[in-house]
């Protein structure tokens, strides 16, 4: 009664046909839909139908043979739905999508074009002629392998793309590709499968051209070589000046003095040709979202070096003896330290529990802290995901000795790996970033200190490491 606008009253017992209009009565359609659904079960269709008013709306009806017990048809049973909104929907699709296609053929920049299934060239926009120097008219209905290298199609390189596509909805590459007058261009293409009702229907194809950015690149690279054969000079020739230094172990402090000094200048040298290289990329507008992403990680990895560069250093200092003996309050230097990870302890919802005993301690200050720091910032590196961290930090006299003790329940590691975890750059667990010098440094403070360390621990239970300072 919503929909066609009859009450039960007005309408029971009148010919179904009075929902169609005269061109569908006269041409006899409702008995043919009638004729449909006896003969194969059911009918469906879509099309204007008419209200009691006059008015149409555009539906889906579906009308299905209904039968007894006994298999005798004793009638049917009709189904309309009102589509109006959705042919209006379709309708401003179509608009869309002859806008997006308008769009398409005036983009400059890219080569956008369309494939038939079985990858012949179905459309050419503005760009593809720019890029790939083809006519319409000379490229429509050529395989899209014309733009591949001979060595590329001898290898099917061009159909591997397709079944690459076809296979997880779309294929990225980069790679030569080949102009019409015979030169090339290094390209990134994005060939994407196009679905219509669940069938193939072809391919969308995006060309742009990283020739530029390729040249960059290649440049860069060029740099880093010199910048390597550079170190490489220098770590040869502090190599034979190290073979004289008896105190501390030759290729260890070698790399590291190398790593720790000479290398700062050098990356100095690639932060100011990355600098360089943006300003000529940015007034040259050859700054696109790819170039501008492979900076930044360029950026971040040197950020990195700097890094690596600065624990070096500490580790360097650290090699040396203690000379800055303090008498320290102990509950004052272990609290600035848990302040300066605060943030790391309330992200990890760690429950730090502190037992004190003792209130002075003869020592540097400044190692002291580096020990607990690394201490607590390691038990929450490697906490467990599977229950809430605690770390119990407690402090005590025994055997003549200042006991420092950082106890924790999380991810462990195995009894063979105890002695392994105190070697430089070491890590047990790599889910987590970290540079592996942390214990390392410890372990040297203690050393240098004259005091000794123990570890327990048990995989998936946690760690103790328990710190002894001769008094």
């Amino acid at each position: 009664q919503m929909l066609k606008g009859y009450t039960e009253k007005e309408i029971i017992g009148k010919h179904f046909s009075v929902f169609y209009s005269e061109f569908d009565k006269a041409r006899k359609y409702p008995e043919y839909e009638l004729e449909e659904a006896t003969k194969v079960g059911r009918f469906e269709d879509e099309g204007w139908r008419y209200r009691k008013d006059g008015s149409t709306f555009f539906a889906n009806i579906l009308i299905t043979a209904v039968y007894d017990d006994d298999g005798n048809h004793i009638g049917f049973s009709k189904i309309t739905r009102n589509l109006t909104e959705k042919r209006e929907a379709q309708e401003l699709l179509r608009k869309s999508e002859e806008k997006y296609r308008l769009l398409v053929e005036g983009v400059r920049e890219y080569a956008i074009f369309l494939l038939d299934p079985d990858g012949l060239i179905a459309t050419w926009n503005v760009g593809a002629k720019k890029l790939k120097g083809y006519e319409d008219y000379e490229i429509i209905g050529k395989h899209f392998s014309i733009f591949y290298t001979e060595e590329k199609r001898q290898l099917k390189y061009p159909e591997y793309e397709i079944e690459q596509a076809i296979k997880y909805g779309k294929f990225e590459d980069e790679g030569i590709r080949v102009k019409k007058d015979g030169t090339t261009f290094y390209a990134n293409v994005i060939l994407t499968a196009l679905y219509s009702s669940g069938k193939l229907i072809g391919f969308s194809k995006i060309t742009r051209d990283l020739t530029e950015r390729k040249q960059a690149e290649e440049k860069l690279s060029f740099l880093n070589s010199q910048l390597e054969l550079r170190v490489k000079e220098r770590t040869e020739a502090l190599s034979k000046m190290v073979k004289n230094l008896k105190s501390i172990n030759a290729d260890l402090d070698n790399f590291i003095y190398t790593a720790s000094h000479d290398l700062k200048a050098p990356i100095s040298n690639i932060e100011g040709l990355l600098n360089s290289l943006k300003e000529i990329l940015n007034e040259n507008n050859f700054i696109n979202e790819d170039i501008s992403q492979n900076l930044n990680m360029i950026n971040e990895s040197v950020a990195r070096f700097k890094s690596t560069i600065k624990d070096l250093a500490t580790v360097n200092e650290n090699q040396v003896g203690i000379n800055d003996i303090s008498d320290i309050d102990i509950r004052e230097a272990i609290t600035e330290t848990i302040s300066s990870i605060d943030q790391l302890v309330k992200e990890s919802g760690a429950e730090l529990i502190l037992d004190l005993r003792n209130k002075y301690l003869k020592f540097s200050k400044i190692h002291l802290r580096s020990m607990i720091y690394n201490l607590l910032s390691n038990a929450i590196k490697y906490r467990s995901p599977e229950r809430k961290l605690v770390i119990n930090l407690n402090t005590f006299i025994k055997n003549k000795h200042f006991v420092i003790e950082v106890k924790d329940n999380g991810l462990g590691f195995k009894e063979e790996n105890k002695e392994k975890i105190f070697q430089l750059f070491q890590r047990l667990h790599t889910h987590q970033e970290g540079s592996g010098i942390g214990l390392y440094i410890i372990k040297k403070i203690v050393d240098n200190a004259g005091g000794s360390i123990q570890v327990e621990s048990e995989p998936n239970k946690g760690a103790c490491f328990r710190i002894m300072l001769p008094l």
